[in-house]
């Protein structure tokens, strides 16, 4: 009868434990989701990517071209123009030297075109 009872509580505790383990799996995280993938832009079909650099605000004299109207996930390369892969849908772009310039955040980020994407 005792060794009964003892598989009865190893068994429900296996039984506690994988139940746990299913619901903290398919919990959903609002954790960022990394990449090695540069943050990119597709405009005109053409993909542009992000530099880091930052263009003056007062060297930048442009005419918006559009805005970011969808976004992928960071580990993909966007298809559809306006597409971005690293969210901020409304953000405004423009063109500006060989490239575009990005509004993040009241900022003009510049981005170039990929290589061998004429």
């Amino acid at each position: 009868m005792l060794i009964i009872n003892r598989v009865k509580q190893i068994a429900s505790f296996l039984l506690a434990v994988c139940c746990f383990m299913v619901i903290t799996g398919c919990a959903k995280t609002d954790e960022p989701e990394f990449s090695d993938r540069r943050p990119m832009l597709m405009v005109e079909d053409a993909i542009y990517m992000d530099t880091g650099r930052e263009v003056s605000a007062k060297s930048v004299e442009v005419v918006i071209l559009g805005t970011i109207t969808s976004s992928v996930s960071a580990t993909e390369t966007p298809t559809e123009n306006g597409e971005s892969n690293f969210g901020n849908e409304g953000a405004e772009y423009a063109y500006y030297d060989d490239g575009l310039v990005v509004n993040l955040k009241d900022k003009w980020i510049f981005f170039e075109k990929e290589s061998g994407n004429d």
